[in-house]
């Protein structure tokens, strides 16, 4: 096997994991499991009651800091699947040229 078709042998298998990745993400945000627990408990109540405990003057400067890395956190999952359904459509995308291009490197080792 040849050092080029390696090469596009990996990134076909990359590819098709980030895409298996996107369906199984997109499998689980469509259910109501999923909606239940983290669209509606964590992206919104928990968002709500930490955006509440922040507003207590009560906490120090650790507690301000907690809160905001919890907040952060929120942001910080939700843009996880942002990025694993983007870069999913990405590889669906280039998985059609790196298969066309496997096919010329085989295409050329046999003449």
């Amino acid at each position: 096997m040849s050092t080029d078709l390696e090469q596009v042998e990996i990134q076909i298998e990359m590819a098709t994991k980030i895409r298996k990745l996107r369906d199984n993400a997109v499998r689980l945000m469509a259910s109501k499991e999923f909606k239940d627990v983290i669209e509606d408990g964590y992206y919104k109540e928990e968002a709500a009651r930490l955006v509440m405990a922040k507003s207590n003057a009560n906490l120090d400067e650790t507690q301000q800091r907690s809160i905001d890395n919890m907040i952060a956190g929120i942001g910080s999952l939700s843009n996880y699947f942002d990025m694993i359904i983007r870069r999913g459509n990405e590889m669906e995308a280039s998985l059609k040229d790196f298969e066309q291009t496997r096919e010329e490197i085989l295409a050329e080792e046999v003449n």
